[in-house]
């Protein structure tokens, strides 16, 4: 049997081991710190070779803003202008041109009903080179005029039409006329 004889008026507490161990903790504590804040000093700054690169970039891009403006002006001389405009509707005209009209026809007459016939055809040219066709047709009736509306909608080639206006018929003109725009997919 072991028998603790203490005859100090104040024992011995376990305070010690807490005092050693929280200090060494707050020494390493102070050590991390001072290893952050000379990182942090070190690295304040930016590298050299990363500011020169920088200096590099924006001076490139200095220089070829000044170059898009010194175009931009050039452009905008009026001999200049009319080039570009001229450029551009000679463009569109050979896109247009690019438009078969024998094939164009070929396909209205392979899908048109017999008594529908077209009055007025105008194709337009989408910025994405898209072909429209804006068409007036004329139908003897209505269920005539419906059925082409079924068949272009069935159609591989011509898409989803949309009517634009009607016209009922006249005296001088029996005729149920209908505008409609329909997109228009040419296989050559």
């Amino acid at each position: 049997m072991y028998l603790e004889l203490n005859l100090a008026t104040r024992p011995f507490d376990q305070r010690r081991l807490f005092w050693v161990s929280a200090g060494a903790a707050g020494l390493v504590l102070l050590a991390a710190t001072a290893v952050l804040l000379t990182v942090y000093v070190r690295n304040r700054e930016p590298a050299p070779r990363f500011v020169h690169r920088e200096a590099e970039l924006r001076s490139q891009v200095l220089a070829l803003q000044a170059e898009d403006a010194k175009l931009k002006r050039k452009l905008t001389e009026p001999a200049n202008a009319r080039v570009l405009e001229r450029s551009l509707f000679l463009n569109e005209l050979l896109y247009r041109k690019g438009v078969s009209w024998t094939k164009t026809f070929a396909d209205l007459e392979l899908i048109f009903p017999p008594r529908v016939r077209v009055e007025q055809i105008r194709p337009e040219i989408t910025p994405d080179n898209k072909v429209l066709l804006d068409m007036t047709v004329g139908a003897e009736t209505r269920p005539d005029f419906i059925e082409l509306l079924k068949v272009l909608e069935e159609s591989d080639i011509f898409g989803t039409p949309d009517v634009r206006g009607s016209s009922p018929p006249t005296e001088q003109d029996p005729i149920f006329k209908y505008r409609l725009m329909v997109r228009y997919e040419q296989q050559l």
